[in-house]
């Protein structure tokens, strides 16, 4: 004799199930994983088109045009991060040349249904620019996250950027 187990009819059975049910658990995760991350990805992207909008209006304002650097830096801040946005600050600053600039993070946490549920949450850091004009063509790019945002709770699962 070998050694070898026989697997007999009777417990076939049980092992057959015991590896579909692997499979399918293993299947449904990273489905769910896929769906999660999506979702968040298009909630942080949404939000983060919804503050480049928000901003051009801002830029385009002749109420902000009568503040001075400081408070046109704090009124772009402000529509990056408003409530319905938000967005963390992380970086603002004037360029020589009269642009605007400000960095925002927008963190989305997403779920995926399935066999097993998934929960992903992710960050989206972009850098918004424009100069005062009545058409500011505010634009808006992906930028490196701030470190200091990782010393924060809710640590991302992953990064995302503006486009796949």
């Amino acid at each position: 004799m070998t050694g070898a187990v026989r697997v007999t009819p009777a417990r076939r059975l049980p092992l057959l199930a015991g590896v579909a049910l692997l499979c399918l658990a293993g299947c449904g995760l990273v489905d769910s994983e896929g769906q999660a991350t999506e979702a968040a990805t298009e909630a942080v992207r949404s939000r983060a088109a919804l503050a480049r909008r928000t901003a051009t209006a801002v830029l385009a304002d002749a109420d902000t045009a009568k503040l001075d650097t400081s408070g046109r830096l704090d009124a772009l801040a402000e529509a990056a991060g408003a409530a319905d946005r938000d967005g963390t600050v992380f970086g603002r600053r004037a360029t020589p040349d009269g642009r605007y600039e400000v960095d925002v993070a927008y963190d989305g946490t997403g779920n995926g249904g399935g066999y097993v549920a998934a929960e992903v949450h992710v960050r989206l850091c972009v850098r918004l620019a424009g100069a005062l004009r009545s058409d500011p063509q505010v634009t808006m790019t992906d930028v490196a996250c701030a470190e200091s945002l990782d010393q924060q709770p809710g640590r991302p699962d992953r990064v995302v950027r503006l486009a796949d």
